[in-house]
């Protein structure tokens, strides 16, 4: 086994090998520290809403697209529309093409009113918007993260993870800041948070479900929805902040927008 390392000198010819070796050393290497992880986002592409120019922005970041690891390298723009229906905004590769000096591979987000992605796609959010409403991308709260109209819902992302798909980190660092805030704050607890604010990327799937369980009182944790995910959570911050049981509704202000 050899590693090998190109030296530039002055005086010595340029090869081709050399050029080959800086050429697909950062594919290989994003292959061999994202091998055995699920298509979804790595990293990054922070989602937000442009009110003005009706349009969602998808920031920088890393993706898993049908097993390659690809890099987002500019923000993507989507318009959207008050259509009145639920949205999902999905990434797919749309095709690839060839030339003398060129392998290009197309990425492509894209809105839809279909729930199920196909193989190929990747779901980064969903929204439902009403006619004169803005499209929310910041929360009051945790709980606020689930309003059904208006809002950017990003619970049901796909995220990559280690064998299975993870929940979206994002939304993880919202539960992690607030629950730190409460009085009813437990090591276990304080153990799960410090780990998902320190974390860039998704982290294991079967922590998450296992800290569920143990905060729910059973011993192991089972296959959770993403939606079972956020809702375990949201139970576990609504019983932290006010012990007598009341459930936060998950409701925010709807906000009118005037042309």
């Amino acid at each position: 086994m050899e590693n090998r390392y190109p030296l530039f000198e002055t005086g010595r010819i340029l090869k081709k090998e050399a050029l080959e070796v800086i050429r697909d050393y950062p594919k290989d290497l994003l292959s061999i520290l994202y091998e055995g992880y699920t298509n979804g986002v790595i990293r990054g592409l922070r989602i937000s809403s442009d009110h003005e120019n009706r349009s969602l922005i998808i920031g920088k970041g890393l993706v898993k697209l049908k097993g390659e690891v690809y890099q987002i390298s500019k923000e993507i723009r989507v318009t959207y529309t008050h259509t009145e229906q639920r949205e999902y905004l999905r990434l797919k590769c749309s095709g690839e093409s060839v030339d003398k000096d060129w392998k290009v591979t197309k990425i492509k987000a894209f809105l839809s009113t279909e729930e199920e992605s196909t193989d190929d796609e990747i779901l980064l959010c969903d929204f439902l918007l009403k006619s004169g409403f803005v499209l929310r991308d910041s929360y009051l709260d945790f709980a606020d993260m689930r309003s059904e109209y208006d809002t950017i819902h990003l619970m049901n992302a796909d995220y990559a993870g280690y064998e299975e798909k993870t929940f979206n980190i994002e939304v993880l660092k919202i539960y992690a800041k607030e629950y730190l805030n409460t009085k009813k704050c437990e090591d276990i607890d304080r153990t799960f948070c410090y780990t998902v604010l320190n974390s860039v990327e998704g982290i294991s799937r079967a922590v998450i479900e296992n800290y569920i369980a143990v905060k729910e009182g059973r011993v192991h944790g089972t296959n959770l929805s993403n939606k079972q995910i956020y809702t375990g959570l949201l139970d576990i911050l609504s019983t932290a902040k006010d012990p007598d049981g009341h459930k936060a509704t998950g409701f925010g202000p709807r906000k009118i927008l005037v042309d």
